[in-house]
């Protein structure tokens, strides 16, 4: 809930600020770019990640588009506990693996409205899909016995007496994969006075299926995936196409 109001009180102060901006002539000529690459970082509903995207344009108003994404997945039940704030990791308890996603995808960009001034924002929709795979990383814990601390997995079947988390490459030989595929669509405000330059505010949603539950937590786990996400992007334009009437940049 936190997180969903942060990204609704972004939206109206980034829209807010661009209201009293306005009115800057564009005179500069206009260009037909074809491609470009962008990079993005975001926070979403449930995690955070990075994405990349290339775009080659199509005609005045569409892109053809290639993005590849990393993210982290959080668990919506996720607590981090402290046993000993001096000694101690800080741990989520009945947390099983650390899940790392690989998303690929393809898809359409389509300009809605135009940028008319330097200060104005074009808004653009952005709907993509393809495979994605999880990573699963199986958490240790130092779980307390009579004799001493134990490195071991959490176990829901008996009661441990977990004092914090092992080191992280504990694991590292048992990670899993588990494999599936995902839609995303955005909108994308993108805001650069400049036109061979990106910045864009993007909003947007993405749905995922897999092929198994994904094992994040002991209990309250799915294979179905929804998230709401904001991101900020950053770019340039990397080739320019040509169109009757208008300057070519390469």
């Amino acid at each position: 809930m936190v997180k969903k109001n942060i990204i609704l009180y972004l939206f109206i102060l980034f829209f807010s600020f661009q209201s009293f901006s306005q009115g800057e002539i564009d005179d500069e000529k206009k260009i037909f770019f074809r491609n470009e690459k962008t990079w993005g970082f975001f926070i979403f509903s449930n995690g955070w990640g990075g994405n990349y995207r290339k775009g080659r344009r199509i005609n005045a108003s569409r892109k053809f588009i290639w993005e590849a994404d990393i993210n982290y997945i959080r668990h919506p039940k996720e607590i981090k506990l402290t046993v000993d704030p001096y000694a101690a990791t800080r741990f989520v308890y009945g947390k099983l693996n650390v899940p790392v996603e690989f998303r690929g995808s393809f898809g359409f960009q389509k300009r809605l409205f135009r940028k008319i001034d330097k200060s104005g924002v074009e808004v653009l929709f952005v709907y993509s899909g393809g495979p994605t795979i999880v990573l699963l990383k199986p958490i240790y814990y130092e779980v307390a016995y009579s004799d001493g601390l134990h490195v071991e997995k959490f176990d829901a079947s008996k009661s441990q007496s977990v004092y914090g988390r092992a080191p992280f490459y504990k694991g590292m030989d048992e990670i899993k994969i588990d494999p599936g595929v995902f839609l995303k669509a955005t909108f994308s405000f993108e805001f650069s006075k400049k036109d061979n330059k990106i910045k864009a505010l993007e909003v947007g949603a993405v749905a995922s299926a897999f092929l198994n539950e994904l094992e994040i937590m002991a209990s309250q786990n799915s294979q179905f995936l929804f998230n709401i996400f904001v991101s900020y992007r950053f770019g340039q334009i990397i080739r320019g196409g040509h169109m009757e009437g208008v300057e070519m940049i390469e």
